[in-house]
């Protein structure tokens, strides 16, 4: 089968124009890293983008879950927003007290011992005095990451749930020895069993399912009754490793989910102690986590169009960084490889956004790849070599759009027939849609049509047409 996809450009190909740019104004670019989900990283970096105002619209709703292909900037934004709203604390847990004015009650611009501010002045939302003077520094915070949180057996992701949880504990070391602990009496020795190493090996699942709930109160107790803003980052992992290894039995499968959702929609669902949550997952799966937690919005990547243009590159903000680079010449080839996912900004424009992950690696690499194709698990790529996929993607490689009807909302069921089409040979035509609905959250379609739960999907851009071809070469 011949290639439908062009010859992909390097940027060594190219000569740079030096009349319109200097090698002094080439800004140099660190290798991204792991710490590019850091806001550490980000904040004073050369090329970095300004997305704070996601602040701002994250303070009209009190929960929610956002999805978004991986390597799209979730975890970045949620350490910035955790960096915005925390109580910074000493090493003995005193509070970085934040100087304001006596007759404005706002914040003034001399905050030299917050580390937080620094990373915030001049920014956008720095010019949102009322989200600066309510907001910033006001919140204890509760951050979990479930980034372990899988396995083969209910055991094994029981004993990674008491890890998780252990962690979350182990960020306010400094309560462990606090004077706080002489007014809360057994208090401590309950503390001292999720903050322990060994004592949180032992956790029941009764303890598992309230653990963040007693932080939140002790947090809740420690700030003078400061109500806590919840973190939970790669939040799908648990569900993920369910679809991918297909070595969890039925029951077992259950007993994690009810578990797990019976931890969080304790912490974030009539939670006194708790005003705000942020989770992030990789694609709506991760809803099936929340248990009876109804309060969590699902804010999905392109399809909501709530956050999209915080979690990705516009395309102002390519041609800024390419410039940066020294490599404004190759927006034209960067719009071909990396463009093509189109939704709306909050205010109702017209956006189109790019991968971060892609943009900063193409650049730092002087190669045009497809960088995120990494991240797409084996199963995935192997399962796109069924027939009746191979069949639709050759007409979507053909310029076709391909219908299929989607589901609004994912039960436990999906699970069930996602492990079906990644194991099982025989496929129905709902079978094939549910696998382009899943292929499409992890980033490789667009929707280019809705009609109630009836998409049209086609393929973004020259990045995602390329590694779809090389699935049809191995496999047709």
């Amino acid at each position: 089968m011949e290639s439908p996809t062009a010859k992909r450009p390097k940027m060594s190909d190219h000569t740079k124009d030096e009349s319109r740019q200097t090698s002094s104004d080439i800004q140099q670019m660190e290798k991204p890293d792991d710490t590019y989900s850091t806001y550490d990283y980000h904040y004073n970096n050369p090329y970095y983008v300004d997305k704070t105002l996601l602040i701002k619209e994250l303070m009209v709703i009190n929960h929610v879950l956002i999805t978004a292909p991986s390597r799209f900037g979730k975890s970045l934004n949620m350490d910035m927003v955790k960096r915005f709203v925390e109580i910074e604390v000493d090493k003995n847990g005193e509070r970085i007290e934040l100087n304001v004015d006596e007759n404005t009650r706002c914040l003034t611009q001399d905050q030299s011992q917050s580390n937080n501010f620094k990373m915030f002045q001049g920014k956008k939302i720095y010019q949102e005095k009322e989200i600066m003077n309510k907001h910033f520094g006001k919140y204890p915070t509760i951050y979990v990451n479930f980034r372990r949180v899988q396995g083969n057996d209910f055991e094994k992701v029981l004993s990674q749930l008491r890890e998780t949880i252990h962690q979350a504990f182990r960020k306010h070391k400094y309560l462990r020895d606090n004077k706080f602990w002489d007014k809360r009496g057994s208090d401590k020795i309950t503390f001292t069993k999720y903050y322990g190493t060994e004592e949180s090996k032992l956790l029941t699942e009764t303890e598992i399912e309230s653990g963040l709930v007693f932080l939140s109160e002790v947090l809740y107790d420690y700030y003078e009754e400061k109500k806590v803003f919840v973190f939970i980052d790669e939040f799908d992992v648990p569900v993920n490793s369910m679809v991918y290894d297909n070595k969890m039995n039925d029951d077992d499968r259950e007993k994690v989910i009810k578990l797990i959702g019976l931890m969080i929609s304790n912490l974030v669902k009539d939670n006194v102690f708790v005003e705000r949550s942020l989770s992030n997952a990789c694609h709506q799966l991760g809803g099936i986590l929340l248990g009876s937690a109804n309060n969590v919005k699902i804010s999905r990547f392109l399809q909501d169009n709530s956050f999209a243009e915080f979690y990705g590159f516009e395309q102002t903000e390519v041609r800024s960084i390419l410039e940066k680079a020294g490599r404004a010449e190759y927006f034209d080839d960067v719009k071909r490889m990396y463009d093509g996912y189109k939704t709306k900004s909050t205010g109702g424009k017209d956006i189109e956004i790019y991968s971060p992950w892609a943009i900063l690696n193409c650049i730092y690499f002087k190669n045009f790849e497809n960088y995120w194709a990494a991240y797409v698990p084996s199963k995935i790529k192997s399962r796109i070599g069924h027939p009746k996929i191979i069949l639709r993607l050759k007409d979507i490689l053909s310029g076709y759009s391909v219908k299929i009807v989607s589901i609004p909302k994912f039960e436990s069921i999906e699970i069930q027939k996602l492990i079906a089409i990644v194991n099982i040979s025989e496929l129905d035509t709902s079978d094939v849609d549910l696998f382009f609905q899943f292929l499409y959250e992890l980033g490789f379609f667009r929707i280019t049509k809705k009609e109630n739960n009836d998409l049209w999907l086609d393929i973004p851009n020259d990045s995602v047409r390329n590694e779809i071809d090389s699935y049809i070469r191995k496999y047709d």
